[in-house]
Formats: C-alpha cells, structure tokens, sequence
C-alpha cells in the first residue's frame, strides 16, 4: 500500500482548517491575531511580512517569529510532497535503475536502455521507428528484474487514434518474445498486461493524466506510461490560426511536465514520450541549436545523419521548454526514402542525444517481424 501523496492541495485545505489558537505564541501576538480576526494559518500565509505588521501593529521581529512558529506546526503532520534520501538509500534499496529496450546493442548505445524514472523522450520523423520502440518497452517492461524488465504491464496513451494498427502490430512482436524468454514468459498474457487509451484532444489527454491514470496506476501493476505523441495535440490546440500563444502554450507544457513527473515519482515508473520534429534549413540555425560554430565539426558523420536525413533538417517540436522539461532524449532518423535503388534506403540511426547517466552517442539499427534490433557490423560512435 503505497503512501498518500500531501500534494498542494492537500495542504492548502490542511492550513485552512489549522487554527492559531492551538499554536504556542506570545501574548502580544495572540492579542493582535484575535483583534485583526486571524483564525486559522491560511489567513496568515496569504499575506508577507510588512502587510502583517501594518494589520497586525506588530514589530519585524514578532512577524518573523510567528511566522517561524507556523511553519514548524505545519512540518510537522504534513510529511514533505517529495520526502528526502540520500544515495546510499538509493543505492541499497535495489531498484531497478534502467528498462531493457529487448536488443543488447540498442541498450549499449543508450547506457543500459531506457531510465525507470522521470521523463524519456523518443524523437524522429515519420517512420523513424518510434512507436515500434514504444511497442517492444511494452513488451520488455513485464520481463522480471535479472532479465531487464520491470515486472509490470504497461499503458500506451495514443493520441493519434491507431488503436488497431498497435494491437496489431505488437501481436506480431509478442510471438518473437515468447518464443525468446519462453521459460519466463510461458504463462504470462502480454496483451492482456498492456491498456490502452486514446485522447483526441488536450481536455481528454488532461482528464486522463490527472484523473483516469492515477486511478488505473493505484489499482494495477503498471511499470510503464508511453504517450505517443506528446505534440499532436499542442498543434493542434495551439496554432497561429486560433489566436493562441507562444506564452500559453508555454505554461501548459510546464504543467503537463511537471503532472507526468510526479506520476513517474509516486508510483515509480518511466515516462516515456514520443516527439514529432519540426523542420530546420538553415545551416546557420542548426549551428545555433546545438551550440557550436566551428566548421571542422561538420565534417563529422554523426551530425549528418543526425539532422540532415531526409530532405530538410530536423529539430525535436515543442521547442526549449519542453527540452528543459525531459531528463533524457532519443533520436531515431531514416536515410531519404526518395533514393530509388540506393542499398541504405532502410538505413537507420539511434541517437543518445542526452541523458544524465551517459553520453551522447549513437549506432544503427534495423527493424524486422520480431522487432528492433541493433547492427552487429556497427561500432559505437561517441
């Protein structure tokens, strides 16, 4: 039985109902409360300093006791939203720190697979791969422990409405995992353990993230939320055409940020998001987004194949404030389909663009019947 969560709300209505009387204060501090109508702590709190000293005619240094006084009653029955640990708690406590994506090489690139907390971003352009990547985590997540899993199902939040085109594909990888971890796997139901929900729009996907998807994770054992896509629905909501804002938009994905990493540290699961890309032809541009001028550094294939796939250049959606919101990012690229007879017309490339426990690095990969798999021919290139 997991712990309740003392969110923001909690507390307000918590302080709300606390009242002064039962605080040791000075006399003349008691006087003044109870002359100015002061019951309870919120009526407190709402205000700062010099606006209580002129209500409340008392001097800096009674404010700043009172003030001290409240906020040691109020820590102590209300534990902290995010309580405190050290790395040596974490360190023995035995969790599992990463998520096998199912393919060796694919986790060497990506330091180990995929975090098994906070926010993991899957970026690349159409038919890059993602939502095949997605499918397998699915799959891996309910392997055990000593295997790379996380013992858990999975929830898979589409935006885009292709509900039957995802059960049926992962139908087909489930086969290539049972017959792989047939000892492991052998009376286990894997499309049972995967839900799926769709949301057509930001007050479906809103309802959902705050409402229907805690409730789902209090209940089942669920140890992976994917979301595919995390743009859809900003486009569309917010666009030139509507009158909507750059500052609006902002403020929203702060939100949703900040919702899904809670998620993620409540019920201590990954969250897995899948970006579209937006187009960038500049060279100049490019040099700008990733922060460097000099020209030697595009003699390096990495960035070619990093931005330069397909016709144009390509930059993750959602721009820097959804950047600084992920803990860590993906990229998957394809060479140009329009290369009639060119033998790296499926061609493929992984990226490991940043993370805090590894560094940026990349490799290819290919997908089959059974899934994606990571080229044994390949060296890593950091």
């Amino acid at each position: 039985m997991r712990k309740p969560v003392y969110t923001e709300k909690r507390i307000a209505k918590y302080m709300k109902n606390m009242e002064l009387k039962n605080i040791e204060l000075r006399p003349r501090i008691v006087d003044a409360l109870r002359y100015a109508n002061f019951e309870t702590v919120s009526d407190v709190i709402y205000h700062n300093e010099t606006e209580l000293s002129k209500i409340l005619n008392l001097s800096s240094k009674d404010i700043k006791e009172l003030v001290k006084c409240i906020a040691q009653e109020i820590i102590k029955p209300c534990p902290l939203i995010y309580p405190l640990t050290n790395a040596l708690k974490m360190l023995n406590s035995g969790e599992q720190c990463m998520l096998t994506t199912g393919d060796d090489i694919i986790d060497k690139i990506l330091g180990g697979g995929i975090m098994s907390r906070g926010i993991t971003e899957i970026v690349g352009e159409s038919a890059a791969g993602k939502t095949q990547l997605c499918l397998q985590l699915c799959l891996t997540v309910q392997l055990k422990k000593e295997l790379g899993g996380l013992e858990g199902g999975a929830v898979y939040i589409s935006t885009e409405g292709n509900i039957q085109m995802l059960i049926k594909r992962t139908r087909q990888m489930t086969h290539a995992m049972k017959q792989r971890y047939d000892d492991h796997l052998k009376d286990v139901d894997l499309l049972d353990n995967i839900k799926y929900i769709t949301v057509p729009d930001l007050d479906t996907q809103y309802q959902v993230l705050h409402l229907q998807l805690p409730i789902l994770l209090s209940r089942s054992k669920i140890r992976l939320v994917i979301i595919d896509s995390i743009a859809a629905n900003f486009r569309v909501a917010y666009n030139s055409s509507n009158g909507s804002t750059l500052l609006q938009r902002s403020k929203e994905l702060c939100r949703l940020g900040t919702k899904l990493k809670e998620i993620s540290d409540h019920f201590q699961l990954p969250i897995v998001c899948v970006n579209q890309v937006s187009d960038l032809f500049s060279k100049n541009d490019i040099r700008e987004y990733i922060g460097n001028k000099d020209d030697n550094f595009w003699e390096y294939d990495y960035y070619q194949k990093q931005f330069l796939a397909g016709k144009g250049s390509k930059i993750p959606a959602l721009g820097l404030v959804w950047s600084n919101t992920i803990n860590s990012r993906i990229m998957l690229s394809r060479a140009d389909r329009t290369l009639v007879g060119n033998e790296d017309n499926n061609q493929r490339t992984i990226t490991l663009m940043m993370a805090p426990y590894a560094p940026r690095r990349w490799g290819e990969f290919y997908i089959d019947f059974e899934g994606i798999h990571g080229k044994t021919n390949e060296q890593l290139y950091y």
